[in-house]
């Protein structure tokens, strides 16, 4: 390990280096050393009350790449890269836990029912999520609160559950405990995490790529992992120190808001609060105590590079969900094709099984009206498809059939989309009821002969 405190800028470095000696993206390495050297600080180290209250220093980070791109192995560089100590040089410790329910995240500090003056299990904790997949099924439960409660944790606001019994009741007061998010993010399934726009989800992460263009072709070689002592604290409470000129632009944009400038927008609060988190994290991997104006500096082209990476993404889920409408209309498109030829052919049948059993040409309009009135609007196109094919032919001004019909009107036809019925025919009292719904065939008020015709099929 080396002796001396190693600068902001020799960490980020030694970062860049170990992340292409491992074939890894920089900027996901330094993403997650940024959340790592956030973990490693106690909740007593907070960011000063700028707007509202004290803020907690608790940072997210989404790392953005296909399946095999490398989001896990990002990850294990920058745990093997950097190597937190503290000020006496003994080893931190922060343990990681896969991403629970929403009650399940104060349960990783304190079981539930345990007495307030107990000793916690911890007060630092990284949460990971490898794949964004685990965070959308359980998002998506019903009565999931894992979303709003990861919202809170992010400004370090009370959590937990308070629950009518003790044995289950576990709330943990604000500011208790540190908490860092690292989510994976295939760009195809990030709605979880986008479509949260309007609760200021999306701004509350530092989005990350995992795809490095410039990667050398041949490798460097593996440094040794870097050690980072961090400052001294103490046990009290310490409110950073933040350059003024991070003051400024975070005053400028609260004031527009509350003076409800419609050219800002409200969200974007939380992605200065989230630069002011990132420059907070460059000081603490710098060794130093007081957050300076390189530092906000630095976090801003950090932002930049998150905010176009993010934009990314929104493309891709835009160009998907285009895809997905496109092939669902085409799909719809097909479907209506499918049904409008299926009604077509239906009318057709239905006009020559009429013309067959009235066995002489017949007016247009009494064609028309025999067939089902779910059938009438294919009336002209079945008349053309049957003229085209030689099925019919026009006699003056009716319709018959193109060739003698042989044998009986009724045999073998399908009674689908006709009304059969005669005009001036005899009831039917042969003691067969009239009735309907011989595959839409109306024979009420046939004559006999068409009677017993559709009797027998």
């Amino acid at each position: 390990m080396t002796a001396d405190v190693p600068t902001t800028e020799e960490v980020l470095d030694h970062l860049a280096v170990y992340a292409r000696a491992r074939r890894v993206a920089p900027a996901a390495v330094v993403a997650e050393a940024l959340l790592r050297a956030v973990a490693a600080v106690e909740p007593t180290v907070r960011l000063p009350a700028l707007i509202g209250g004290q803020v907690s220093l608790n940072l997210f980070a989404a790392l953005v790449g296909r399946s095999g791109e490398g989001k896990g192995s990002a990850s294990a560089c920058a745990a093997e890269a950097l190597e937190f100590v503290d000020f006496n040089g003994l080893p931190i410790i922060t343990e990681s836990f896969p991403v629970g329910s929403g009650e399940g995240v104060a349960r990783t500090y304190q079981l539930p029912g345990a007495n307030p003056d107990d000793p916690w299990d911890r007060s630092r904790a990284i949460f990971t999520a490898p794949e964004v997949d685990s965070l959308t099924a359980l998002s998506g439960r019903q009565g999931s609160t894992l979303l709003p409660e990861l919202r809170k944790v992010y400004t370090g606001e009370s959590i937990g559950f308070a629950n009518g019994g003790k044995a289950t009741r576990l709330v943990l007061p604000a500011h208790s405990y540190r908490a860092c998010v690292s989510v994976g993010v295939q760009p195809e399934r990030a709605g979880t995490l986008l479509r949260d726009a309007d609760g200021g989800t999306p701004q509350r992460f530092v989005w990350a790529s995992v795809v490095d263009s410039d990667a050398p072709e041949e490798r460097p070689k593996c440094p040794k992992p870097l050690a980072v002592r961090l400052a001294r604290w103490g046990s009290n409470v310490t409110e950073l120190s933040v350059p003024d000129e991070a003051r400024v632009a975070i005053d400028a944009q609260r004031l527009a808001v509350l003076r409800g400038d419609p050219e800002v927008n409200p969200l974007d609060g939380h992605a200065m609060l989230t630069r002011l988190k990132i420059a907070a994290a460059l000081m603490i991997l710098g060794g130093r105590t007081v957050v300076d104006a390189d530092d906000w500096a630095l976090a801003g082209r950090v932002m930049l590079r998150s905010q176009r990476t993010r934009e990314r993404v929104e493309r891709v889920l835009g160009e998907r969900r285009q895809k997905m409408n496109r092939a669902k209309a085409h799909e719809t498109a097909d479907h209506n094709e499918v049904v409008a030829d299926s009604r077509l052919q239906r009318a057709a049948s239905a006009i020559t099984r009429k013309l067959e059993r009235e066995r002489e040409p017949m007016q247009p309009s009494d064609l028309r009206r025999a067939l089902r009135s779910d059938l009438r609007g294919e009336f002209g196109a079945a008349v053309d498809l049957l003229t085209e094919q030689g099925q019919i032919v026009r006699v003056g001004n009716c319709f018959s059939l193109a060739s003698t019909v042989t044998g009986h009107g009724g045999s073998g036809a399908e009674r689908e989309g006709v009304d059969t019925s005669t005009p001036g025919s005899t009831p039917n009292t042969a003691g067969q009821p009239g009735w309907t719904g011989v595959d839409g065939v109306d024979t009420t008020n046939t004559t006999q002969e068409e009677t017993n015709d559709t009797t027998v099929q």
